[in-house]
């Protein structure tokens, strides 16, 4: 969840408005503070309910932990919440998301932002994750939170074994965060082209030689 916490938060400061290129479309939405305030949310919530029930079905006899079970266990069986094939899965392409975006985050510095911009001191970085594809923090970003939403859909979550999906809040939370992050994936496939059109413009013979060696985008010999 740390992971997850940190690839969906700034690790700069944004940048000015004659650095970063206008919003348009679902740039708009991206961008908005909100939408990763809203995913946090969720995530957290849902990542603390689970280990509260796995720790309330230790002792079950706690008033707490009775508590915990009547509200958070809405049918099916809290015994059934554990790790399984898919959880660990699940787990390891979020940790692996979470790691390849940390690397992002090293590799570009102070010019790495959730923005598109130019900025004044700006250079072509091309080390770390940047030598095997172009858009690696997309490609971490898009494993950290697929590995999340695999994570609660799998056999031995909280959501699916507690009945979490067949409440009406739950469908409404589960759309609200798998709705939002679909749009945010896409309108980040949007911007690769859009960003290596702005990279080829500014830094020119350069860029085109590192196309050349990095000639895939975000999948290394597919895409």
């Amino acid at each position: 969840m740390a992971g997850l916490h940190n690839s969906t938060t700034p690790p700069n400061s944004p940048p000015s408005a004659d650095e970063k290129v206008p919003p348009k479309g679902l740039e708009i939405f991206i961008q908005q503070r909100a939408t990763r305030f809203v995913a946090k949310i969720i995530c957290w919530s849902a990542a603390l309910a689970e280990i509260a029930i796995v720790l309330a079905y230790q002792k079950p006899h706690l008033p707490l932990s009775q508590y915990i079970l009547s509200n958070l266990v809405f049918s099916g069986n809290a015994e059934k919440v554990r790790p399984t094939i898919p959880f660990f899965a699940a787990t390891f392409t979020m940790v692996l998301g979470s790691y390849i975006r940390w690397c992002c985050y090293r590799a570009l510095g102070d010019l790495f932002t959730f923005e598109m911009s130019i900025r004044r001191n700006h250079r072509l970085v091309m080390r770390g994750p940047y030598v095997v594809v172009r858009h690696p923090a997309y490609a971490g970003l898009i494993l950290t939170v697929g590995g999340f939403v695999s994570w609660h859909a799998s056999p031995g979550s909280w959501a699916r074994e507690c009945g979490v999906f067949q409440t009406t809040a739950g469908k409404l939370i589960a759309y609200g965060y798998v709705g939002p992050v679909s749009i945010v994936t896409v309108a980040l496939l949007a911007r690769m082209s859009k960003e290596d059109a702005m990279l080829k413009r500014k830094f020119g013979a350069q860029w085109d030689e590192w196309a050349r060696r990095v000639p895939y985008m975000l999948i290394p010999g597919i895409y």
